[in-house]
């Protein structure tokens, strides 16, 4: 699996979330509610001007600098180091990568980010694509590190499951 490509998944998931972010606007904006499933989901239109759970409101240039670096961060670990990661774990990091770069866009462009699926069988708040790839993410990341007893395997760093002490 070490030498599957995995790079597509973050332009894949940035255009899916620009592009439905688009339609939201332009659908949904002034717009009550439109139920996609009755009592379960909805598209709703909301601009968020904070981070998840709507913390940090109004907070844009914090937010802008706080992602701007974690995008830097994740790209240069990945571009560089990368490859010692499995394809999984690897793909997953792209996969986040690609939704934290659509909600970056939104606040860099926007002001604010677009939000539109919403739940209605239980009280969570609005979110997008861009959020299910960054949640999705961090899911397989952590059930990949929990599931290796927290051995990520990476050269360089860390223990080596391999070789039982510090590489």
């Amino acid at each position: 699996m070490k030498g599957r490509r995995t790079g597509w998944l973050a332009p894949a998931a940035f255009l899916a979330d620009r592009l439905t972010k688009l339609w939201a606007q332009e659908a949904l904006r002034g717009q009550g509610p439109m139920a996609v499933w009755p009592g379960v989901l909805q598209f709703r239109y909301v601009e968020n001007t904070g981070a998840a759970f709507g913390i940090l409101q109004g907070q844009q240039a914090l937010l802008l600098v706080l992602t701007g670096a974690a995008l830097a961060g994740v790209l240069c670990w990945l571009l560089t180091r990368g490859r010692s990661l499995p394809a999984f774990a690897r793909g997953a990091l792209w996969l986040l990568l690609g939704g934290a770069a659509g909600n970056f866009a939104d606040r860099l462009f926007h002001g604010a980010v677009v939000d539109f699926l919403e739940i209605d069988l239980f009280s969570f708040p609005v979110f997008n694509i861009a959020d299910c790839c960054v949640c999705v993410a961090f899911a397989l990341l952590a059930g990949w590190i929990l599931l290796r007893g927290g051995e990520t395997g990476v050269k360089g760093g860390g223990k080596d499951a391999r070789a039982g002490g510090t590489v």
